[in-house]
């Protein structure tokens, strides 16, 4: 006889080792909310995988009580995406089990969590660098040959380098500023051309993104040092108004367009690039 549904409480070592594994960060990829603000309080939510109740999201009759409070049918999100992951066809248990996993899988290394404070972290982010970026040809359906895609390798090492050397909330911030020029790449607060590369409004992606206009000029303005962002002015209906470029690679490409629609159309999540370096995805 199946024992009856009740919703358990996780155990005290499940929730420190949620915690440990999180970052402090709500686990939706892309989202860099935190789960215990300044002051010590918890403002993320506890969410389970699978449902702890009948009629909840994802609800499996097949788990026991304990199975479903552990730690592995668990994660952290912020009320924004936990409300999102309510929608159970665009995030269906798998789906999110890989994001649990890619989310704590950055915080895993130890190596990492006993570095002491004035550690340079850039020295810990290896990246990994693609060989012969035949997934990337095949996914996009450039149809280049071997030679011709190594001329875009090349490239794309160099600017591995230099991209590799920026610390890891600045990678982030580009992540969102991608993202958010992508998602509104058919609108009028992006215009991409092969000059400029892409632009996106500042006042747009201080309003996505709910950033101060000072927490935004100073990401941008770090960003700039490196040659990957900068500031420009774009034509709109009314008048110039205050732009961030996306800059392109020396030959004109525009990389980061091309790596989310590949990381679209590959099931792969935009950090995986932005953040955890790993550039080898991009590899057949």
């Amino acid at each position: 006889m199946s024992e009856r549904v009740k919703r358990l409480a996780p155990t005290g070592e499940t929730l420190r080792r949620l915690f440990l594994t999180s970052g402090n960060l709500c686990a939706f990829p892309g989202c860099s909310k935190l789960m215990m603000n300044e002051t010590g309080v918890f403002i993320g939510q506890l969410c389970h995988i699978e449902a702890a109740d009948v009629g909840g999201q994802r609800f499996n009759q097949g788990m026991t009580n304990e199975e479903r409070r552990a730690f592995e049918n668990l994660l952290l999100l912020c009320y924004e995406h936990h409300k999102i992951t309510d929608d159970v066809p665009q995030f269906p248990v798998e789906r999110l089990r890989q994001i649990k996993a890619n989310h704590e899988n950055r915080f895993s290394n130890p190596q990492r969590a006993m570095l002491e404070k004035l550690t340079d972290w850039t020295e810990l982010d290896t990246p990994t660098t693609p060989q012969n970026l035949h997934r990337l040809n095949e996914v996009l359906e450039w149809g280049f040959n071997d030679e011709e895609l190594q001329g875009i390798l090349d490239e794309l090492n160099a600017y591995i380098a230099r991209f590799r050397t920026i610390p890891i909330e600045l990678r982030r911030f580009l992540g969102a500023v991608v993202r958010r020029a992508w998602k509104m790449r058919d609108s009028n607060v992006v215009q991409t051309t092969v000059s400029n590369g892409t632009l996106v409004l500042i006042s747009d992606i201080e309003r996505a993104l709910e950033l101060s206009s000072s927490n935004v000029s100073a990401n941008l303005s770090a960003l700039e040092s490196y040659s990957i962002m900068s500031l420009e002015q774009m034509e709109t209906s009314f008048r110039p108004e205050p732009a961030i470029q996306i800059r392109p690679l020396r030959s004109g490409w525009g990389l980061w367009l091309d790596v989310i629609l590949f990381s679209e159309k590959a099931g792969i999540s935009l950090e995986v690039f932005t953040e955890d370096l790993n550039f080898g995805r991009l590899d057949g």
